[in-house]
């Protein structure tokens, strides 16, 4: 059951409260934290991601969707991943609150460094994105988590004609991803295999992947 509980109100509101969250109804990011479960109901059926997955969260911010996913997915392990102490330590006080220390972790710095950490470099099955950065800087902090044949799932804006203009075949090839899936839920989603290891080390240095897009 993934309804939103009184617990995971509070910790929303108290995010809210902290400018950790934007001002939109609570039951938004809920919903939008469920298109996020859904996706990764799908890849299981499919097979692309294992049933005791490891996964990192790109900016995780307040903990979307990374911390819901944890709850949700109990036999996988997380890795919250967010550059300001501050909201690492609101991050490091809701995996207490919520009694999922033992797979649930949190990094506190740039991801750039987190994905050239020889403890994460290469080891996730799934790395998740809501609103991190451009989607260059996504794929490419991305790439550097993923082992091969891992999966980067990002949420999109509303569906378009232009999704192919986000995610250029030819830009994410480089750091060896696969043509993205769309999926659309209330919100919309996308996910993309890393089929092949990319053409070069990747990220390169911190803030790099942002001011120097390689699409």
């Amino acid at each position: 059951m993934r309804e939103l509980t009184p617990e995971q109100r509070r910790w929303l509101i108290r995010a809210q409260e902290l400018g950790f969250l934007g001002p939109k109804p609570i039951e938004g990011v809920h919903s939008h934290a469920l298109g996020f479960g859904a996706c990764v109901d799908d890849l299981l059926r499919r097979g692309a991601i294992p049933s005791s997955f490891r996964a990192a969260d790109l900016g995780s911010g307040a903990g979307i969707p990374g911390l819901f996913l944890s709850m949700w997915f109990p036999l996988s392990s997380f890795l919250l991943i967010d550059s300001m102490r501050k909201r690492c330590m609101f991050l490091e006080e809701m995996v207490k609150e919520f009694d999922v220390a033992e797979r649930v972790t949190v990094f506190c710095g740039r991801s750039e460094d987190c994905a050239n950490s020889p403890a994460y470099r290469l080891s996730f099955d799934l790395v998740t994105a809501r609103g991190f950065a451009s989607p260059a800087a996504t794929a490419e902090n991305a790439s550097g988590l993923l082992r091969q044949s891992g999966v980067l799932l990002v949420s999109e804006p509303p569906m378009t004609d232009t999704e192919v203009l986000r995610w250029p075949e030819r830009g994410i090839s480089v750091l060896g991803f696969s043509p993205p899936v769309y999926r659309r839920f209330e919100f919309s989603y996308c996910w993309m295999v890393k089929s092949r290891k990319a053409r070069g080390k990747f990220p390169r240095g911190v803030g790099i992947p942002e001011k120097s897009p390689l699409f």
